[in-house]
């Protein structure tokens, strides 16, 4: 309890940082490399799980990066970038892009310009999406990036990377699933129906 804060304009404590942390490590979210062409020419990535839809009139995106790097500074700049999101069998590259270093140049031939000027990712996504930067917007120890979506690329047979309890892994649908339309003949009018959880490999 000891980390509580409290927030400017806020009406009481805020939760905890530790369990603000452990409250979202089982939270699964999909893992996207978002790519950007710097000023100088090189190309620019970083790893992320909080990248997803904002808006669909007009089509628009958003994710947020650490305010400690310069990446939204040259998101904002560039004025395009691209979210692709991983294939279920590229945690490797998710680590890679996480970590930088090295292990980034044997990614480099996989790294074309998408039908605009972004660079995306060839291969190994499930979707590509290229934007236009509309606005970026401090958010606590991060920036908020949202874009407008001007192409997009999908692969819909490829399973998608997930991230979840400090692990990747890929969705796998419960063998006793339920249709999300299919009726409940024992359920009263009006009343839902709870479906098992998920699991993940």
């Amino acid at each position: 309890m000891a980390d509580r804060m409290r927030a400017p304009g806020a009406s009481g404590l805020l939760v905890a940082r530790s369990e603000f942390a452990r409250a979202f490590r089982h939270v699964p979210g999909p893992v996207a490399v978002v790519l950007v062409r710097t000023v100088g020419g090189p190309v620019r990535g970083i790893t992320c799980t909080s990248a997803t839809s904002l808006s669909g009139a007009p089509p628009m995106a958003v994710f947020s990066v650490d305010a400690k790097t310069a990446f939204a500074d040259e998101v904002r700049r560039a004025g395009r970038y691209s979210i692709n999101y991983l294939a279920a069998d590229r945690a490797g590259w998710a680590s890679a892009f996480a970590s930088g270093g090295a292990s980034l140049e044997a990614l480099g031939p996989v790294v074309r310009d998408g039908a605009g000027s972004a660079p995306t990712l060839a291969t190994g996504t499930t979707t590509v999406l290229e934007c236009e930067v509309a606005d970026v917007h401090p958010g606590g120890d991060h920036w908020i990036v949202t874009g407008r979506i001007t192409h997009s690329r999908t692969q819909s047979d490829a399973p998608a990377l997930v991230y979840v309890a400090g692990r990747y892994g890929r969705f796998a649908e419960a063998a006793d699933v339920v249709p999300a339309d299919a009726p409940d003949p024992g359920a009263p009018r009006g009343s839902t129906t709870t479906l098992p959880p998920p699991t993940f490999q």
